[in-house]
């Protein structure tokens, strides 16, 4: 049976040592000014004793608090307890009854809030990072009872989750009023994707090369060809298995094989019928193809682009994983506090 260990922050009643500087003027230099005894809301300490001291440059006083411990009446650890059993599907008033085992009050809504702070806490700051391979999806999910399109960014390198946004994947304009301030931020080269045609004309526009998921592509193709040979006769089943061997191995001429193909098919029109609408299909497919090899292959030509997307469906695993505990979200704060608490070390 697996065990699942939580690290939560140690809380303590007094403090250990004296604070290093007055954070006001950083002086050294501090006088002790009295102190009092606080009520904490924590599962194992009640109270915990709070010093004030006085700087003798500034003349200023401030509280020195122990570990863990705030000007809030909850401790570090009981803002994280709760933040973890919400995420990890308890509702909110349920995490409220089981903290209430515990000896701690804390009402449903001070769960909500400190959900929301931890999120807030884990949040990537982007000001100074820098993300050469970005992965892009999208997943549909449940906000004020209908379905919301959302979309998502991933540091590819990290697999840490950079932005989540209210948009359609197949809104290509949006999709890419969305993207250019990453990019241009991120100073990102790469972007992974589906092979979504939305997705790649968002991309296009944003000044990025593309790599389109292989696991996508072999799905699709695969479907296509199955469903092709049983339209067309034996004349054409070369035809498929030269472009399923030629997606499966990727040779440095894939492009031009795809090319000739598709020449080769475009003289042999006939009438229109079942026969001349599969090849009609095979045609296109070989032209799709060639047509965006590159974006195909580009892993081959650049070792640290990822072949497939599935650094973003991994951040999205754990959303879905709760998502099946909710019937959704009334908010968006709510949503991406969910979003972000799930893919963190919390859960």
């Amino acid at each position: 049976m697996a065990i699942v260990t939580l690290h939560l922050s140690t809380v303590k009643a007094y403090t250990e040592n004296r604070p290093s500087g007055c954070p006001h003027c950083g002086s050294g230099l501090l006088q002790r000014w009295g102190g009092a005894t606080k009520p904490v809301r924590d599962t194992q300490i009640r109270t915990a004793m709070i010093y004030r001291y006085r700087c003798v440059a500034c003349r200023r006083t401030f509280r020195h608090y122990p570990e863990g411990l705030s000007r809030a009446d909850q401790s570090l650890r009981l803002l994280q307890l709760a933040a973890i059993g919400w995420t990890l599907g308890l509702s909110l008033r349920g995490m409220s009854a089981i903290l209430s085992a515990f000896g701690v009050t804390l009402a449903h809504m001070t769960v909500w809030r400190d959900a929301q702070a931890i999120a807030k806490s884990v949040k990537p700051d982007l000001s100074r990072r820098k993300v050469r391979v970005l992965g892009v999806d999208g997943f549909y999910t449940r906000l004020k009872g209908k379905p919301q399109g959302t979309l998502l960014a991933v540091d590819l390198g990290s697999g840490q989750t950079l932005a989540l946004a209210q948009i359609e994947e197949s809104d290509t304009q949006a999709v890419a009023e969305w993207l250019q301030p990453l990019v241009d931020q991120l100073g990102v080269e790469v972007i992974v994707t589906d092979d979504l045609a939305s997705l790649g004309v968002a991309v296009e526009q944003v000044n990025c090369k593309r790599q389109i998921c292989r696991f996508h592509a072999l799905r699709w193709i695969g479907r296509t060809i199955k469903e092709l040979r049983s339209q067309l006769d034996e004349d054409w089943q070369e035809s498929l298995d030269e472009v399923q061997r030629t997606v499966h191995d990727m040779p440095p001429d894939g492009q031009r094989l795809l090319y000739m193909l598709w020449q080769r098919i475009g003289e042999r029109r006939g009438p229109r019928n079942r026969q001349s609408t599969a090849l009609y299909k095979l045609r296109q497919l070989a032209l799709r193809l060639s047509e965006h090899w590159d974006e195909y292959t580009l892993f081959q030509s650049d070792p640290v682009v990822p072949a497939t997307n599935n650094g973003t469906e991994q951040a999205i695993l754990p959303w879905r994983l709760r998502s099946r505990t909710t019937r959704g979200f009334k908010s968006w704060t709510g949503l991406e506090a969910a979003f972000l608490l799930c893919g963190s070390a919390l859960a």
